[in-house]
């Protein structure tokens, strides 16, 4: 069974508690720790919510498992969110 992932910015020392759109509206992902996400999944996952909460992109974010595993945000260098997960 794969671990449930909370975003953390670790600049701002903020904890992510928006809803997901790709985990039922629930503010945690799951399964980032398993080759289950392409690197291209894991950059729109951790764009959508750094977006989404008004962080930059050069903030240095990750994701929390809870058996403590780590997940850091991957290279969004040339990154666009696609147009249906823009704020609106």
């Amino acid at each position: 069974m794969g671990q449930y992932f909370k975003f953390y910015n670790h600049t701002k020392d903020e904890w992510s508690d928006i809803p997901l759109p790709f985990n039922f509206g629930l503010p945690w992902a799951k399964s980032l720790e398993r080759d289950y996400y392409s690197k291209r999944d894991l950059q729109m996952i951790f764009l959508y919510v750094i977006t989404h909460n008004g962080w930059s992109k050069e903030d240095y974010v990750s994701a929390f498992g809870d058996y403590d595993d780590e997940v850091s945000c991957p290279d969004l260098e040339g990154c666009e969110l696609p147009e249906a997960w823009k704020p609106k």
